[in-house]
């Protein structure tokens, strides 16, 4: 039974909390932090079950000594750096929630300081977790469909005006100057990004490592960075990567994810299933209908009481920190506006009340046709696409080196 404390109690904490208590022989949760200026649903729900609310993360890891073995960090990204720190410093174990930092040597530094202090910090890439993710990975290391060649993503996952007003961090670039880079890139669709460079990989337990990257970054809502993304990556074993995102679709497109290998074409689709058609025409199939969070979070329970490596480590992540900054680096600074003409505003109604929704004109066709072609938006003839320059990964190791931001 691992005791745990949670940094915050609400929005995706409190789904975390209500996971966690789903798996009750695994975790007991011996304290969150809240603010209770936010009057969170989870901060009363935890206060029925008689657990701590402490008003803060100072607090919590204070008053936790000595009660806590792991603290779990699922807090805006721009914090995850100072408060893993933090609870080092204090001796604790981490959880940490993806991504791991904002920036490359916010990454260096961390896993260094991680090391200096014996430590292992999991970061919660859940889908990485999973158990289609692994079976892949194992067939792809032990060279059954032989190798990979290229590996192309993409999305569409609307997000109406209130998903940026939730929070002040929400579409920024930076906040009270630390680094947060939110978007499609860096956080909802993160999560693909990460299960392409890991798939693009024949190493075990590693993603690809990228030499350069080329991408085009947008924003149709009013916000500071993207919403909307295409890149391609190039590996260091010569392995494209293509990942073509967005939030403005006019309907939800659950990913989709196609591995190209020597002897097979894999289809990985909406995290949970995956169709294999081998050069010979035999098709094989994967289902995987289990909740990848609870699923993750067993796994890192049992790497954490029997000692075993984490499958994602902060190491694990260096790959994904350098193509989100390699991106944003490529854009050549802020990301480019799409201008209004381009664009369709309606009015929604949520549980929390009136939002707009903003679509990109023809953005679901555009977006699978550059899927169905391994090309960018620009490529595919997109009238509001800017090409990006191909940006040189290696050696890199500080973010910016543009002066624009």
């Amino acid at each position: 039974m691992i005791k745990l404390a949670m940094i915050g109690a609400g929005g995706y904490a409190f789904n975390l909390i209500k996971w966690l208590w789903e798996i009750p022989d695994k975790y007991e949760i011996v304290a969150v932090s809240s603010n209770p200026a936010r009057k969170s649903s989870g901060r009363a729900a935890c206060q029925g079950k008689n657990i701590p609310v402490y008003d803060d993360a100072d607090q919590l890891i204070e008053k936790v000594k000595g009660v806590a073995d792991i603290i779990y960090i699922p807090t805006p990204i721009n914090t995850h750096f100072e408060l893993t720190k933090k609870c080092i410093d204090a001796g604790f174990d981490v959880f940490l929630e993806k991504p791991p930092v904002a920036i490359i040597q916010e990454l260096d530094e961390l896993t260094k300081y991680v090391a200096k202090h014996g430590k292992k910090i999991p970061v919660a890439f859940q889908y990485l977790h999973s158990t289609i993710v692994q079976e892949l990975k194992n067939r792809i290391v032990q060279g059954r469909y032989g190798q990979v060649k290229r590996v192309m993503g993409m999305a569409g996952w609307p997000r109406f005006d209130t998903y940026y007003s939730r929070s002040n961090w929400a579409g920024k670039l930076r906040l009270d100057g630390d680094w947060i880079l939110d978007g499609t890139i860096n956080n909802p669709l993160a999560h693909m990004l990460a299960d392409e460079l890991y798939l693009a990989s024949a190493k075990p337990g590693a993603m690809a490592e990228p030499v350069s990257v080329e991408a085009e970054l947008y924003h149709a809502h009013n916000i500071e960075s993207e919403d909307t993304s295409s890149l391609r990556v190039i590996t260091d074993k010569g392995i494209e990567v293509l990942f073509n995102t967005t939030l403005c679709s006019d309907t939800k497109i659950d990913t989709s994810v196609i591995i190209e290998c020597e002897k097979a074409k894999i289809e990985y689709l909406a995290f949970c299933k995956a169709t294999i058609t081998l050069a010979n025409g035999e098709v094989e199939k994967i289902d995987d209908p289990v909740e990848k969070r609870v699923n993750m979070l067993k796994n890192l329970a049992e790497c954490y009481e029997n000692k075993k490596p984490y499958p994602v480590s902060l190491e694990t992540c260096r790959p994904f920190t350098l193509v989100v900054n390699g991106a944003f680096e490529s854009c050549g600074g802020y990301p480019h506006p799409i201008d209004k003409k381009y664009l369709t505003y309606s009015k929604q109604t949520e549980p929390t009340g009136d939002t707009v929704k903003t679509v990109i004109n023809d953005i679901d066709r555009i977006l699978k046709e550059a899927h169905q072609k391994g090309k960018l938006f620009s490529e595919v003839g997109a009238e509001w696409a800017k090409k990006g320059k191909k940006f040189d990964l290696k050696g890199y190791k500080k973010f910016p080196t543009s002066a624009k931001f």
